[in-house]
């Protein structure tokens, strides 16, 4: 048994490091979702366009180096199951902000953040028509922590979260261009008529990566393979060889006496008459 466990803790350890360790491991970091202000109703089958921001820590943009944050957006999953809208954002010139076209049917809605290499946020329940119940946030921030501001005049809305503005870092103005010569207008084309947004439709909103259940199974096959082969070789054992006549080499019993001597003879059977020299009379004398 001892050998059994030792082999399942070895492939446990060999499938866990062969798995990929999330990034939000990795890096030790995390990320909460913020939106701009909502209209008051939202009805269904309607777009709208909704400002977000993914802020690292709650309160500063990803600034992971040599790492990408990756596709930011807006998840959807109907409360009733079977339906999951994924709507990718568009990144915006404020730092950690961006915006998204929503267009969703009637219901009870989800509404979670997608955060690229972070995992996805709770932002809280969305009704429609109606509106939205925000979720209890995860990471509360403590009073009078040091906020840097990074953003100057537009700022998340919830800036600065309780906490105290210590230093302020703006963005980098963008850079101008050398002017380019000046060329001959030409006849403007007529304006494209505009894209309605689209979703991502899923049928199942489950984080779960798909190989972790493979992994699961794989484990558990083999040690329920490894404990049966160790039963069985513990119900067999080597059985004690059948008795067999003399071997080669080996004196018969009979080989004890000489020629012409009488073994001797062995327990009477029940019933056999005797064979003892003793002669009984019966009659006259």
């Amino acid at each position: 048994m001892r050998r059994l466990l030792v082999a399942l803790g070895a492939l446990a350890m060999a499938f866990a490091t062969a798995l990929p360790v999330h990034a939000e491991t990795r890096a030790g970091g995390w990320a909460t979702t913020e939106l701009d202000p909502l209209p008051d109703k939202l009805v269904a089958n309607k777009a709208y366009t909704i400002g977000y921001w993914v802020l690292q820590h709650g309160t500063h943009p990803f600034d992971i180096a040599g790492e990408d944050l990756g596709s930011t957006g807006l998840r959807l999953t109907s409360t009733s199951g079977g339906t999951t809208l994924n709507f990718t954002g568009t990144p915006l010139p404020e730092p950690a902000h961006y915006a998204v076209t929503i267009k969703i049917p009637d219901g009870q809605w989800r509404l979670q953040g997608i955060q690229g290499m972070f995992l996805p946020y709770e932002i809280g329940t969305l009704d429609v028509p109606g509106g939205l119940t925000p979720a209890p946030p995860k990471a509360p921030m403590s009073l009078g922590i040091g906020i840097v501001d990074y953003w100057g005049t537009i700022k998340p809305p919830g800036f600065p979260w309780d906490g105290e503005v210590t230093s302020s870092q703006p963005p980098a103005p963008p850079a101008t261009a050398a002017p380019a010569a000046v060329a001959q207008p030409e006849p403007a084309a007529a304006p494209a008529a505009p894209a309605s947004p689209k979703a991502t439709v899923a049928t199942d909103g489950d984080d779960t990566p798909p190989y972790l259940p493979v992994a699961v199974t794989a484990v558990l096959a083999i040690g329920a393979t490894l404990l049966a082969q160790r039963l069985v070789r513990a119900r067999v054992r080597p059985g004690h060889p059948a008795d067999s006549g003399p071997q080669d080499g080996a004196a018969s019993d009979d080989d004890d006496f000489s020629d012409g001597a009488r073994m001797p003879d062995r327990e009477d059977e029940p019933g056999s008459p005797s064979r003892a020299e003793d002669v009984i009379t019966i009659g006259r004398e």
